[in-house]
């Protein structure tokens, strides 16, 4: 393709993006549909990320990825929530923020457990950041409770007390929290390519326990290869990348994307 002046520019923002694979997924969108547009990773760190992101002002539409989700929302002039992981350009310059983290979770978990609402009652989730919120918010109408278990305790009641029906449980008692989950959903950056890793209590889990992992390189995480080898159902996060990223890009360009591709090219990407 060529890239001129008209050309419209998208992208994911954060701090690390140098894994992501959201340029392979939207650029071959775009290519399908024929789009006079490019979507690029860029890094940004910065110790005002609102006015940072604000200053991207020739980007036409950004993904946004750890840590500026709660930064991305503030940019925004109008924004559904909190956090914020898709950022559209209106036509008169300013900025509307969506999450599609939580129903784009919502679609890979139907993919990866079609029985899922017959399953689960007791969420926990691992980790109290955008995701987190945005996926327990999306669940909350459909199970009892989600616990939330974050590294740092305050942060993971704030998360908690933003989800309807959130509670807290201890990191420091992770043990007690797996056992009593129906769904597990895995959310920081633990296991992620160069990153640290994690011994997870599996062991104790139900036996007919659904866990998630939304950390995609490496695509088996120690978490759900611990999973598998018990006989749970285990779902990478693959699924939920291209199903929040699908939802983001008819966000932008108004068109459903073929996601049924998507899983394919990216498993070439990742080989």
């Amino acid at each position: 393709m060529s890239i001129t002046a008209a050309t419209r520019v998208y992208g994911v923002i954060g701090d690390p993006v140098g894994h992501s694979l959201s340029p392979v997924l939207h650029n071959a969108w775009i290519a399908d549909h024929k789009l006079d547009a490019v979507y690029v990773a860029l890094t940004v760190k910065s110790d005002d990320p609102v006015a940072a992101i604000r200053a991207l002002d020739g980007f036409a539409g950004l993904n946004v990825t750890v840590p500026h989700k709660e930064a991305a929302a503030k940019a925004a002039a109008r924004s559904e929530g909190l956090v914020a992981n898709v950022l559209r350009r209106e036509d008169d310059g300013s900025l509307s923020g969506f999450n599609t983290d939580g129903l784009g979770f919502l679609d890979a978990l139907a993919e990866g457990a079609p029985d899922w609402r017959a399953r689960v009652r007791r969420v926990l989730i691992l980790g109290a950041g955008g995701a987190a919120l945005g996926i327990g918010q999306a669940l909350s109408p459909y199970v009892d409770t989600i616990h939330i278990a974050n590294r740092t305790a305050t942060r993971g009641e704030q998360t908690a007390a933003a989800i309807p029906n959130g509670r807290t449980a201890r990191w420091d008692d992770l043990e007690r929290a797996f056992g009593h989950a129906d769904l597990i959903v895995q959310t920081t950056t633990l296991g992620m390519a160069d990153q640290p890793e994690m011994e997870w209590p599996v062991g104790l889990c139900r036996p007919n326990a659904i866990i998630a992992d939304i950390v995609y390189r490496p695509l088996e995480t120690p978490l759900l290869a611990a999973a598998r080898a018990r006989g749970l159902t285990a779902i990478d996060g693959l699924g939920m990348l291209i199903h929040q990223g699908a939802r983001s890009f008819e966000l932008w360009f108004g068109i459903k994307p073929d996601v049924l591709k998507a899983r394919e090219r990216l498993l070439a990407a990742l080989a």
